[in-house]
């Protein structure tokens, strides 16, 4: 039990800032389940082949599978310590591939709530963070979703959880600029974030600002930035690994390729054109595999490029 326990802390590690080191952690949680069965730390190692299943992958049936079954373990007895990660890595990482984002929405509630109760303060705060962000993807109103954020932040400065502060202020920032409100500043706020995730090598924490950014180049239209914003941010899937987020990403991404390519002209047009093809690409593979909330990006791709006679 105290090996698997190691596990669980290095894979959060991990997943912030070395994904591509994942898999071994996730591995051997399952390698030891199966060798020395059951124990609380079971749920969260299924969990956990379940998000690599469903995003690096490209198995999501298979990984929502092993999210059942994680959560058919937690209906054992002693198992409930775990239940706040369990539910955090299924409803943030496997059924979203397969499901409504807007169905994970309450069990992300239910998640925070338990986690409070336990006493598993950190990963409460993961599933309260998490469900804000699917709130925003969902589009759910922006003044409704700046009242929440504005409460959220109070809640995880009293559990003095900074880290997940400093995503909710990204998102608040987001928010609020596009309404309209403190729009320099908001500009301050991410560039700040940006250095801050820098200094500490927080990859998770970098791609969610870029992510943030790019939405709001590309709802004020600024493609030029957003292209220039996309090349220098990396293989932002990469440390967003199965999440929404990185969902999101690639159809933002993708739109951004396209839109630069329609005023471009020569070897920059036909390179834009490439790079908005093999993103769409990826994204039609998902919708093929039963991902039903990336079919409107679809529709708006495909409107794109019939805009542009491709």
């Amino acid at each position: 039990e105290m090996g698997q326990r190691m596990n669980e802390y290095l894979a959060t590690c991990i997943y912030r800032v070395e994904p591509t080191m994942l898999p071994l952690i996730v591995f051997q949680s399952v390698t030891t389940v199966l060798k020395h069965g059951l124990s609380p730390s079971s749920s969260p190692g299924f969990a956990g082949l379940g998000l690599l299943l469903c995003g690096p992958f490209g198995k999501p049936h298979e990984g929502r599978e092993m999210a059942k079954a994680a959560e058919l373990i937690l209906e054992k007895p002693g198992m409930r310590s775990r239940a706040t990660y369990t539910i955090f890595i299924t409803q943030c990482f496997c059924y979203h591939w397969t499901s409504p984002l807007h169905d994970t929405i309450e069990p992300l509630l239910e998640g925070y709530q338990i986690g409070v109760e336990i006493g598993d303060n950190g990963r409460a705060c993961n599933c309260l963070l998490f469900r804000k962000f699917h709130l925003f993807f969902t589009g759910r109103a922006l003044d409704s979703i700046q009242k929440e954020l504005e409460a959220t932040i109070q809640v995880m400065t009293q559990l003095k959880q900074d880290a997940h502060k400093l995503q909710i202020t990204t998102l608040l920032t987001t928010v609020k600029k596009l309404r309209g409100i403190d729009a320099e500043a908001g500009d301050e706020i991410l560039v700040s974030t940006l250095a801050t995730a820098a200094s500490n090598g927080d990859s998770l924490l970098s791609a969610t600002v870029n992510v943030m950014k790019l939405s709001l180049l590309v709802f004020y239209q600024e493609w030029k930035e957003a292209v220039d914003l996309v090349r220098k941010s990396g293989n932002v899937r990469q440390f967003l690994t199965a999440s929404f987020a990185s969902v999101r990403y690639t159809f933002l991404e993708a739109l951004t390729y396209l839109k630069a390519a329609q005023s471009a002209s020569g070897w920059k047009k036909r390179q834009m054109k490439k790079c908005a093809h093999q993103t769409i690409h990826l994204i039609r593979g998902w919708a093929k595999h039963g991902n039903v909330n990336v079919v409107h990006y679809l529709y708006i791709l495909d409107a794109e490029l019939a805009v542009s006679g491709w």
